[in-house]
């Protein structure tokens, strides 16, 4: 049985010189991801930690991570998941 990642709340920090904008632009390419949303819960001097929460019908994990890396981000921890089982594909 396998299972479909549809929504992923994580907690994370990302240099504060970093766009926002273009962070969540980024992550939105990743396959499977329809929706994402960026709330900033603490700045100091150098950093900002934030809550990202990425909806949609398969999200690619790897790649999301593979992705939030590339921006120079550090996942804090997964705060709430929501999976469903994989469909099977029907026959016609």
């Amino acid at each position: 049985m396998s299972v479909d990642i549809r929504r992923l709340l994580i907690e994370a920090v990302k240099p504060r010189d970093s766009s926002t904008m273009e962070l969540t632009q980024s992550i939105c390419t990743v396959e499977g991801i329809e929706e994402c949303e960026l709330v900033v819960t603490d700045t100091d001097v150098r950093t900002e930690t934030f809550k990202l929460t990425v909806k949609g019908p398969h999200i690619n994990y790897v790649e999301l991570k593979k992705a939030m890396d590339q921006s120079g981000l550090a996942i804090k921890g997964i705060d709430e998941i929501n999976v469903i089982k994989a469909r099977k594909p029907t026959v016609s």
